[in-house]
């Protein structure tokens, strides 16, 4: 009997000190992975009940050992609601939720998609154990972010034509990213341009020739100023912005149509670069059919000095025009693609000079963010002064690409453009060198050749997170006939008067080379800081020399004489055949 007392005793111990040890293994394997999803919505479930018979304690006084694992496991519980507690704390979570311990536990945010399967046990029961309270809505509310989350990215925009990516890199594009004035029924927009020109050359009447980006040297000038805007209300649109400074002097005179009959346009139309009315079409990604004056983009670079890498543009741009008069189309078949045929008056002209207007049109291709191809061509347009039988032929094609980017690089961005220009006249009267074609000319009788052929390249690199840029480039030029080169204003001459000092005829050679090296510093995406140097040369003497292309009526005093253009008897204009000079500048855009 003894003996089966004693077998019994340790068999007791036995079972009690297996339970002990499978405890204790239980709690630590518990406590590694209390972050568990599925143990922590275990330990949220409501307690199942247990109804145990009181045992008849046995003769040394000992608790059964089945209730005392219960009063482990219910401590154990307890624990694991507090380590939940704090977890949730740790992770910033802010809404709380109720819980068989007095602390207050914020709940868990969740990665997108993730199920919370502890609420969803605790929504089954709210009286549960870790269950939320049937008073608490937070949990069909949106999840809030994390605090100090990035911001979402903004999806991109698909529809909108070439909002697909960020343009502002490009050649003639503004590098605006956001719009100081735009408003509900009208977008502002405000342009000052200056600079300051050191011509090696010191010109005594401090005047430049062959641009239309820099007239005087050696003086603080007000290149451009222009105020205006867009105006769009429902489908309808609208465009106006003036151009006070140098430029309503010197770009009006090298237009010779506004002397066809009467009313005096270039005065009328000087001081308004762009303007015009259209109506927006909804089909496809845009239609947009316009009429009035606008800017042509021939040769890429842009009218506006603030939206271009150099200040100093190429031959190719300088002597092709900068805007046309007349309808135009702009049709976006795709949100990559610009369709845009025209309807004008002439070659960069206020009026028809002569008897038929010209078509032409341009094709815009971003086949991504990092590519641009523009094609622009002109045809039919009779625009020679006092000849109404040539007609004008022309094609200039643009390319751009991005070809580096490392936003986590010093020298961050890198891009270049190349342009190419050909064009020709062809026709005319019969009188001595009035007919000319565009090749081979002077054989089997025919009149000289009459074309143009140009070619320009630009690479920039940007630095510092867009603070400063970097750029070089330039191109040449040939135009026998001198058509299209930019008529120097000796003695106030301008394309109606000509000069007898540089005659513009067929069969009469021009040819010309230029390069730039420029630096930008950009303290905010509205101001540029320009410093350039350029170098230009022609085969005969074009530019201005130190003796100065105006005439000098007394010692010291430089005065045109007599009419616009006209000889002035003992008078010879300075003029040399290569130029030198830096440009410093100043361009604010809003």
């Amino acid at each position: 009997m003894q003996n089966r007392m004693i077998s019994v005793r340790m068999l007791r111990h036995v079972v009690f000190t297996v339970g002990v040890v499978g405890l204790l293994s239980g709690s630590f394997l518990i406590a590694q992975t209390a972050s568990s999803p599925q143990l922590i919505a275990a330990a949220e479930a409501p307690p199942e009940t247990t109804t145990t018979s009181p045992s008849s304690p046995t003769a040394d006084g000992a608790q059964q050992p089945g209730l005392t694992v219960l009063d482990e496991l219910s401590a154990m519980k307890r624990r694991i609601e507090k380590l939940e507690a704090e977890l949730k704390a740790a992770k910033g979570e802010t809404g709380t939720a109720p819980s068989l311990t007095p602390a207050v536990a914020p709940r868990t945010v969740l990665a997108p998609g993730t199920i919370d399967k502890s609420q969803a046990v605790a929504s089954a029961d709210p009286n549960a154990a870790g269950g939320v309270a049937a008073d608490d809505q937070s949990s069909s509310q949106p999840e809030a972010p994390p605090a100090g989350a990035p911001p979402a990215t903004p999806p991109v925009d698909l529809e909108t034509p070439f909002a697909f990516a960020d343009f502002t890199w490009m050649l003639s594009n503004s590098r605006n990213h956001d719009e100081v004035l735009d408003g509900k029924y009208f977008s502002g927009e405000f342009r000052v341009d200056t600079n300051y020109m050191y011509d090696y050359e010191h010109p005594i009447d401090h005047t430049l020739i062959g641009t239309t980006e820099g007239e005087r040297t050696g003086e603080f000038n007000i290149q451009a100023l222009n105020i205006g805007g867009d105006f769009h209300a429902g489908n309808m649109q609208g465009r106006i912005l003036t151009q006070f400074g140098s430029v309503s002097t010197a770009v009006p005179r090298n237009d010779a149509s506004y002397s066809q009959g009467q009313w005096d346009l270039a005065d009328a139309y000087r001081y308004l670069s762009e303007m015009y009315a259209g109506y927006h079409i909804n089909v496809q990604h845009g239609l947009n059919l316009q009429v009035g004056d606008f800017l042509s983009f021939i040769g890429l670079f842009s009218y506006y000095s603030f939206d271009n890498w150099m200040y100093q543009p190429s031959y190719v741009s300088s002597n092709t025009p900068w805007f046309f008069t007349g309808m135009r189309a702009q049709w976006f078949p795709t949100n990559k693609l610009k369709i845009e045929p025209w309807l004008i008056n002439g070659w960069q002209t206020y009026a028809k000079y002569n008897g038929r207007e010209g078509v032409g049109g341009q094709i815009l291709w971003r086949p991504t963010g990092n590519l641009d191809f523009v094609w622009n061509t002109y045809t039919l347009g009779r625009d020679t002064l006092g000849n109404n039988n040539r007609s004008r032929y022309h094609a200039d094609y643009s390319q751009e690409y991005k070809y580096y980017e490392n936003p986590n690089r010093l020298m961050h961005r890198a891009a270049f453009t190349v342009t190419e220009d050909v064009g020709c006249e062809t026709g005319g009267t019969a009188q001595s060198g009035g007919n000319v074609v565009c090749t081979h000319g002077y054989i089997n009788g025919r009149g000289p050749s009459q074309n143009f052929m140009g070619i320009m390249a630009y690479n920039r690199w940007w630095f510092d997170k867009d603070r400063f840029a970097a750029e070089i480039g330039g191109g040449v030029m040939t135009n026998p006939g001198r058509y299209l080169v930019l008529l120097p204003p000796i003695n106030g001459a301008n394309a109606t008067s000509g000069t007898p000092y540089f005659p513009e005829a067929p069969g009469l050679p021009f040819r010309a080379y230029d390069y730039q090296i420029g630096f930008d510093y950009f303290p905010s995406q509205w101001v540029t800081w320009h410093v350039e140097f350029t170098q230009r040369g022609t085969n005969v003497p074009y530019f201005s020399g130190p003796g100065g292309i105006t005439p000098q009526v007394v010692p010291g005093t430089y005065v045109n004489e007599g009419p616009a253009g006209s000889y002035v008897p003992g008078f010879t204009p300075d003029l040399v055949k290569q130029e030198r000079r830096w440009i410093f500048s100043l361009m604010v855009k809003l």
